[in-house]
Protein backbone atom coordinates (compact mmCIF):
# COMPACT_ATOMS: atom_id res chain seq x y z
CA UNK A 1 0.00 0.00 0.00
CA UNK A 2 2.82 2.39 0.77
CA UNK A 3 4.50 1.69 -2.57
CA UNK A 4 1.33 2.55 -4.49
CA UNK A 5 1.12 5.91 -2.74
CA UNK A 6 4.31 7.12 -4.37
CA UNK A 7 3.77 5.45 -7.74
CA UNK A 8 3.84 7.93 -10.63
CA UNK A 9 3.40 5.59 -13.61
CA UNK A 10 0.01 4.23 -14.65
CA UNK A 11 -0.74 0.98 -12.76
CA UNK A 12 -1.49 -2.16 -14.73
CA UNK A 13 -5.06 -2.44 -13.44
CA UNK A 14 -5.74 1.12 -14.67
CA UNK A 15 -4.75 0.28 -18.24
CA UNK A 16 -7.30 -0.61 -20.90
CA UNK A 17 -7.46 -4.39 -21.55
CA UNK A 18 -5.83 -5.55 -24.75
CA UNK A 19 -8.39 -5.31 -27.54
CA UNK A 20 -6.81 -8.25 -29.39
CA UNK A 21 -7.01 -10.66 -26.45
CA UNK A 22 -10.14 -9.31 -24.74
CA UNK A 23 -12.18 -7.26 -27.27
CA UNK A 24 -15.41 -7.30 -25.23
CA UNK A 25 -13.72 -6.32 -21.95
CA UNK A 26 -11.76 -3.60 -23.74
CA UNK A 27 -14.91 -2.14 -25.28
CA UNK A 28 -16.79 -2.26 -21.96
CA UNK A 29 -13.90 -0.65 -20.07
CA UNK A 30 -13.59 2.15 -22.62
CA UNK A 31 -17.34 2.74 -22.50
CA UNK A 32 -17.25 2.93 -18.71
CA UNK A 33 -14.36 5.41 -18.83
CA UNK A 34 -16.13 7.47 -21.47
CA UNK A 35 -19.32 7.75 -19.40
CA UNK A 36 -17.65 8.41 -16.05
CA UNK A 37 -14.77 10.77 -16.92
CA UNK A 38 -15.38 11.65 -20.57
CA UNK A 39 -12.19 9.92 -21.83
CA UNK A 40 -11.70 6.55 -23.50
CA UNK A 41 -8.85 5.66 -21.10
CA UNK A 42 -7.58 6.58 -17.63
CA UNK A 43 -4.21 8.05 -18.64
CA UNK A 44 -5.45 11.62 -18.22
CA UNK A 45 -7.36 10.75 -15.04
CA UNK A 46 -4.29 9.23 -13.36
CA UNK A 47 -2.64 12.65 -13.14
CA UNK A 48 -5.25 13.75 -10.60
CA UNK A 49 -4.29 10.85 -8.33
CA UNK A 50 -0.62 11.85 -8.00
CA UNK A 51 -0.98 15.64 -7.67
CA UNK A 52 -3.05 17.51 -5.07
CA UNK A 53 -3.87 20.48 -7.32
CA UNK A 54 -5.01 18.25 -10.15
CA UNK A 55 -7.08 16.22 -7.69
CA UNK A 56 -8.94 19.31 -6.51
CA UNK A 57 -9.66 20.31 -10.11
CA UNK A 58 -10.85 16.82 -10.97
CA UNK A 59 -13.06 16.59 -7.90
CA UNK A 60 -14.66 19.97 -8.61
CA UNK A 61 -15.35 19.03 -12.25
CA UNK A 62 -16.81 15.65 -11.24
CA UNK A 63 -19.04 17.11 -8.52
CA UNK A 64 -20.27 19.88 -10.83
CA UNK A 65 -21.11 17.29 -13.48
CA UNK A 66 -23.00 15.17 -10.97
CA UNK A 67 -24.90 18.20 -9.70
CA UNK A 68 -25.97 19.05 -13.25
CA UNK A 69 -27.07 15.44 -13.71
CA UNK A 70 -29.10 15.63 -10.50
CA UNK A 71 -30.82 18.80 -11.69
CA UNK A 72 -31.72 17.16 -15.00
CA UNK A 73 -32.92 14.04 -13.17
CA UNK A 74 -35.21 16.20 -11.04
CA UNK A 75 -36.74 17.76 -14.14
CA UNK A 76 -37.29 14.38 -15.81
CA UNK A 77 -38.72 13.03 -12.56
CA UNK A 78 -41.28 15.84 -12.49
CA UNK A 79 -42.17 15.39 -16.15
CA UNK A 80 -42.62 11.62 -15.87
CA UNK A 81 -44.71 12.06 -12.72
CA UNK A 82 -47.11 14.27 -14.69
CA UNK A 83 -47.60 11.60 -17.37
CA UNK A 84 -48.04 8.87 -14.75
CA UNK A 85 -50.58 10.72 -12.59
CA UNK A 86 -52.71 12.68 -15.11
CA UNK A 87 -55.12 11.91 -17.93
CA UNK A 88 -54.48 13.32 -21.44
CA UNK A 89 -56.73 16.26 -22.39
CA UNK A 90 -57.39 14.65 -25.80
CA UNK A 91 -57.19 10.88 -25.58
CA UNK A 92 -57.65 10.43 -29.33
CA UNK A 93 -54.84 12.89 -30.08
CA UNK A 94 -52.10 11.62 -27.72
CA UNK A 95 -53.17 8.46 -25.85
CA UNK A 96 -50.21 8.14 -23.48
CA UNK A 97 -52.31 6.22 -20.93
CA UNK A 98 -52.32 2.98 -22.93
CA UNK A 99 -50.60 0.02 -21.27
CA UNK A 100 -47.25 0.22 -23.09
CA UNK A 101 -46.91 3.99 -22.75
CA UNK A 102 -47.88 3.91 -19.09
CA UNK A 103 -45.33 1.18 -18.28
CA UNK A 104 -42.58 3.14 -20.03
CA UNK A 105 -43.55 6.34 -18.21
CA UNK A 106 -43.52 4.47 -14.92
CA UNK A 107 -40.07 3.07 -15.75
CA UNK A 108 -38.89 6.58 -16.57
CA UNK A 109 -40.14 7.80 -13.19
CA UNK A 110 -38.38 4.94 -11.37
CA UNK A 111 -35.03 5.45 -13.13
CA UNK A 112 -35.14 9.22 -12.64
CA UNK A 113 -35.82 8.73 -8.94
CA UNK A 114 -33.06 6.12 -8.61
CA UNK A 115 -30.60 8.27 -10.58
CA UNK A 116 -31.35 11.26 -8.37
CA UNK A 117 -30.84 9.27 -5.17
CA UNK A 118 -27.59 7.69 -6.40
CA UNK A 119 -26.35 11.05 -7.69
CA UNK A 120 -26.88 12.72 -4.34
CA UNK A 121 -25.13 9.84 -2.57
CA UNK A 122 -22.12 9.91 -4.90
CA UNK A 123 -21.78 13.69 -4.55
CA UNK A 124 -21.76 13.52 -0.74
CA UNK A 125 -19.31 10.60 -0.63
CA UNK A 126 -16.93 11.82 -3.35
CA UNK A 127 -16.83 15.32 -1.91
CA UNK A 128 -15.50 13.93 1.39
CA UNK A 129 -12.81 11.75 -0.26
CA UNK A 130 -9.15 12.74 -0.34
CA UNK A 131 -6.66 11.90 -3.08
CA UNK A 132 -4.62 9.22 -1.29
CA UNK A 133 -7.62 7.33 0.08
CA UNK A 134 -9.34 7.36 -3.29
CA UNK A 135 -6.25 6.01 -5.06
CA UNK A 136 -5.17 3.45 -2.44
CA UNK A 137 -8.62 2.21 -1.34
CA UNK A 138 -11.41 3.00 -3.82
CA UNK A 139 -9.26 2.27 -6.87
CA UNK A 140 -6.70 -0.18 -5.45
CA UNK A 141 -7.72 -3.13 -7.66
CA UNK A 142 -9.38 -3.62 -11.03
CA UNK A 143 -12.69 -4.56 -9.41
CA UNK A 144 -12.64 -1.56 -7.06
CA UNK A 145 -11.67 0.73 -9.94
CA UNK A 146 -14.51 -0.45 -12.18
CA UNK A 147 -16.96 -0.27 -9.28
CA UNK A 148 -15.97 3.32 -8.48
CA UNK A 149 -16.25 4.35 -12.14
CA UNK A 150 -19.65 2.64 -12.27
CA UNK A 151 -20.81 4.55 -9.18
CA UNK A 152 -19.74 7.84 -10.77
CA UNK A 153 -21.42 7.03 -14.08
CA UNK A 154 -24.59 5.45 -12.68
CA UNK A 155 -26.54 8.74 -12.27
CA UNK A 156 -25.89 9.58 -15.93
CA UNK A 157 -26.82 6.04 -16.99
CA UNK A 158 -30.07 6.16 -15.01
CA UNK A 159 -30.90 9.59 -16.41
CA UNK A 160 -30.28 8.36 -19.96
CA UNK A 161 -32.52 5.34 -19.45
CA UNK A 162 -35.21 7.53 -17.92
CA UNK A 163 -35.16 9.97 -20.82
CA UNK A 164 -35.20 7.10 -23.32
CA UNK A 165 -38.22 5.50 -21.62
CA UNK A 166 -40.14 8.78 -21.49
CA UNK A 167 -39.39 9.62 -25.13
CA UNK A 168 -40.36 6.08 -26.18
CA UNK A 169 -43.64 6.44 -24.32
CA UNK A 170 -44.46 9.68 -26.12
CA UNK A 171 -43.38 8.33 -29.50
CA UNK A 172 -45.53 5.24 -29.12
CA UNK A 173 -48.45 7.45 -28.14
CA UNK A 174 -47.85 9.56 -31.27
CA UNK A 175 -47.87 6.49 -33.54
CA UNK A 176 -50.91 5.04 -31.75
CA UNK A 177 -52.93 8.21 -32.30
CA UNK A 178 -53.43 7.55 -36.01
CA UNK A 179 -52.81 11.22 -36.92
CA UNK A 180 -50.53 11.11 -39.96
CA UNK A 181 -48.90 14.51 -39.53
CA UNK A 182 -48.15 13.76 -35.87
CA UNK A 183 -46.55 10.46 -36.90
CA UNK A 184 -44.51 12.33 -39.52
CA UNK A 185 -43.25 14.84 -36.95
CA UNK A 186 -42.36 12.00 -34.57
CA UNK A 187 -40.31 10.33 -37.31
CA UNK A 188 -38.46 13.57 -38.05
CA UNK A 189 -37.78 13.98 -34.33
CA UNK A 190 -36.26 10.49 -34.12
CA UNK A 191 -34.00 11.10 -37.10
CA UNK A 192 -32.87 14.48 -35.74
CA UNK A 193 -31.23 13.10 -32.59
CA UNK A 194 -30.55 9.40 -33.28
CA UNK A 195 -27.21 10.15 -35.01
CA UNK A 196 -25.76 12.19 -32.13
CA UNK A 197 -24.59 9.38 -29.75
CA UNK A 198 -22.69 7.43 -32.46
CA UNK A 199 -21.06 10.64 -33.67
CA UNK A 200 -19.92 11.56 -30.16
CA UNK A 201 -18.51 8.06 -29.59
CA UNK A 202 -16.64 8.26 -32.90
CA UNK A 203 -15.13 11.66 -32.03
CA UNK A 204 -14.13 10.55 -28.51
CA UNK A 205 -12.19 7.44 -29.55
CA UNK A 206 -8.49 7.73 -30.36
CA UNK A 207 -8.66 4.88 -32.89
CA UNK A 208 -10.72 7.06 -35.23
CA UNK A 209 -7.96 9.67 -35.54
CA UNK A 210 -6.26 9.88 -38.95
CA UNK A 211 -2.91 8.15 -39.21
CA UNK A 212 -1.33 11.17 -40.93
CA UNK A 213 -2.67 14.32 -39.20
CA UNK A 214 -2.65 17.58 -41.16
CA UNK A 215 0.45 19.75 -41.02
CA UNK A 216 -1.36 22.49 -39.09
CA UNK A 217 -2.02 20.12 -36.14
CA UNK A 218 1.51 18.70 -35.92
CA UNK A 219 3.79 19.85 -33.16
CA UNK A 220 7.23 21.22 -33.76
CA UNK A 221 10.06 18.74 -33.49
CA UNK A 222 11.97 18.80 -30.18
CA UNK A 223 15.24 19.77 -31.88
CA UNK A 224 13.69 22.74 -33.71
CA UNK A 225 14.61 25.98 -31.96
CA UNK A 226 11.78 28.44 -31.34
CA UNK A 227 11.48 31.38 -33.69
CA UNK A 228 12.45 34.62 -31.93
CA UNK A 229 11.62 37.98 -33.49
CA UNK A 230 14.16 40.69 -32.60
CA UNK A 231 13.20 44.32 -33.02
CA UNK A 232 16.06 46.59 -34.13
CA UNK A 233 15.22 50.27 -33.74
CA UNK A 234 16.08 52.52 -36.64
CA UNK A 235 17.46 56.07 -36.65
CA UNK A 236 14.02 57.46 -37.42
CA UNK A 237 12.63 55.85 -34.31
CA UNK A 238 15.39 57.38 -32.15
CA UNK A 239 14.80 60.82 -33.61
CA UNK A 240 11.07 60.60 -33.08
CA UNK A 241 11.56 59.68 -29.39
CA UNK A 242 14.22 62.40 -28.69
CA UNK A 243 12.48 65.70 -27.82
CA UNK A 244 15.67 67.71 -28.52
CA UNK A 245 15.69 66.67 -32.17
CA UNK A 246 12.03 67.54 -32.73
Amino acid sequence: MENSTYQTSLPDHWAVPDSNKHPILSALFRTLCLISIGRSSLKHHWVSKIDDDQWEKHKKITIDKLNNTNIAAGLVLTSSAVFVSTQPPLTSFLPYTIRTCYILALGSFAHALGGLLSGLAVVNIYEACDRVWTKDVLMATRFRLCSTLLFISWPAISLTISIFFLMSSLLIACYASGVWWLQFLATIEILSWAWLPPLFAWCALEKTLPKNPPASSRRLAPDCPPVVHVYVPSMNDDESRDPLLN
